[in-house]
Parts: C-alpha cells; structure tokens; sequence
C-alpha cells in the first residue's frame, strides 16, 4: 500500500509538472498567435491522444452517454474555463495565475452546498474565507493591483477560469454515477476540439518558426498526458493523499516563470499565495480527517445490508 501511494504520489506531482508545461507553452505562443488557434491546438492534441488510449479498447461505446447534456455543457465550460486562462497568462505571470487558480478548491466546497447538498463546517467556511483574503492580497484590487490595468485584468480571467473549473468539478462529481470514465474523458477532449475548429479558419496564424509549430502541436498532448496521470494517481491512492501534491504546481510555475519569462512574483504575491495553499491544505486534511472518522464509526456499527451497499458505492462516505 505504501507503494501504491508513493506511486500515486509521484504521478499527481508529474501532471502538475506537464499542465505547468502546458500553460508555460499557451503564455509562449499567446504572445505570437491568437488564443483561440492556441485553445484549438491545446484540444485537438488532447483529442488524438485520448482516441489513441482510449478508443482500441472502448470503440464507439466512448460516444455512449446517459446524460449528454450535461456532459456537453460540461465540457463546454471547461473550454471557457482554458479560454479564460489563456487569455489570462497573456496578461500575468505564471506563478500569479497559478496562485490565484488555487481558489478552485474553495470555490467547489462553496458550489458543493447548493448543488450537491453537503453541509460545511464553521471552519471550512473561515477558512475559505482566508483564502480568499489570499487572492484578493494576490491580486491587490483598488491600490495599483498587480502593477497594471492589464495585469489586473488577466487576474480577472484567471479567477473566472477558476470558478469555471470549480462549476466543471463539481459536474464531474455528478456524471460519475451516470457514465463511465473513458466516456467522460473522450467528450472533455472531442467536445473542445469540435467547437474550437469551427472557428480556427477565420483566425489561422500560421506558425513563424520550428520552435512555435513545435509549441503548437505538443500544447494538447501535455495537457492529455497530465489528465490521464492525474487519473492515474487517483488509482494508486486516494484522493485525500494524492490532492495536496496538486500545490506542488507553484514551484514549476515559478521555474517555468522564470526560466522562460524572467518572471518572479512580488511579496505580495507569495504571502497571498501562501494563504491561499494553506487554506486549500487546511480543507483537505480536515476531508481527510472526516473520512477517517466516519470509516471508524461505520467499522464499529453492525453492518446492515444497506450499509454494505452503501460503503460499497464509490462516493460513499
């Protein structure tokens, strides 16, 4: 078992290497190309791949879903949510983005009250409070914010990708007793890439340079390498183990920052972003500590045929 979790462990911390990868390669090329042939590339390599992984052994039951509303309105708002980001990384620096992207788990223990019904302790709501005094020290609104109206404006984006990941989360959660994985997966990638392509030939910019098509084309299959490592890590551990390796994201952020853009944060914008962890930190060891104690009280209870079924759900506890 401790070997499943370093696995695990160290699969979580390479897909945040890749994404990191990924959004260091969008800031490059937004500079050169518009975004939506960036967004484009970023689906249709993202695409090839998971039809290369998953379509040999799933074939057209990939297409198969039970709720294909929801999974097209899903991954809809995870086109706008890398839209926004793009835009955004166009305007900050990596390690800001990264920072302000962190709101994602407060932001879903906040949508997980109205659509999922889960109840929220008074210390899960302070400390998503904290955070976001975090984001808001980050971002500094009404004194200069982060330098510029233009920084101040990507800062913008970025959060509102953030909520748009948060709204894509917290689907997720509910398509997961409705379709299988791969289902999922395929209509994340195929969803984006069909949409996006009905635009690319009104703004096609062709490449300038080996090095820019070279960007362009691995965009998508860093991207797709870092969800099927992230699922990956998900089979080797749990959730509560492998998620706060998710932070380590920051520390490529800012290598790939500075070694790329000559970029380094401000103070301001490591104490906000440390805030920021640790509240994302505080909310998923006390997950993890209520998990823990619900097995506890369920192992010492009879187990009733009910309770089995329902331990045996994947959701459960």
């Amino acid at each position: 078992m401790e070997s499943n979790q370093l696995r695990g462990i160290l699969c979580m911390v390479g897909a945040m290497l890749l994404i990191s990868v990924q959004e260091a390669f969008a800031k490059y090329l937004g500079q050169m190309l518009p975004v939506a042939e960036v967004v484009w590339a970023r689906y249709l390599g993202h695409l090839l791949l998971m039809t290369l992984l998953l379509w040999p052994k799933n074939g057209v039951e990939l297409l198969k879903t039970n709720k294909p509303v929801m999974q097209i309105g899903r991954s809809l708002i995870l086109l706008i949510d890398t839209v926004l980001f793009f835009f955004g990384l166009t305007m900050l620096g990596l390690a800001e983005a990264t920072a302000i992207f962190f709101t994602v788990p407060l932001l879903v223990l906040l949508l997980s009250i109205p659509l999922l019904g889960e109840r929220v302790s008074a210390s899960s709501i302070a400390a998503i409070i904290v955070g976001f005094i975090g984001t808001l020290i980050i971002v500094r609104p009404g004194i200069d914010g982060l330098g510029s109206s233009d920084q101040g404006l990507g800062a913008l984006l970025i959060f509102g990708a953030a909520c748009c990941t948060a709204i894509y989360n917290v689907s997720t959660r509910k398509l997961s007793d409705s379709d299988p994985i791969p289902v999922t997966l395929f209509y994340t990638a195929m969803v984006g890439a069909v949409v996006t392509s009905f635009f690319v030939p009104f703004i096609w910019q062709t490449p300038g340079s080996p090095e820019v098509w070279a960007a362009l084309i691995s965009i998508g299959l860093f991207g797709g390498m870092a969800h099927s490592l992230i699922i990956i890590a998900h089979k080797y551990a749990a959730a509560t183990t492998v998620a706060p390796f998710m932070y380590s994201q920051i520390f490529w952020a800012l290598a790939f920052g500075w070694l790329m853009f000559g970029d380094l944060p401000d103070l301001y914008a490591y104490l906000g972003g440390v805030i920021v962890i640790g509240s994302g930190l505080f909310l998923f060891y006390r997950d993890r500590a209520r998990v823990r104690a619900a097995s506890q009280h369920l192992a010492k209870k009879p187990v009733s045929v009910t309770d089995a079924d329902e331990a045996a759900r994947p959701d459960s506890l």
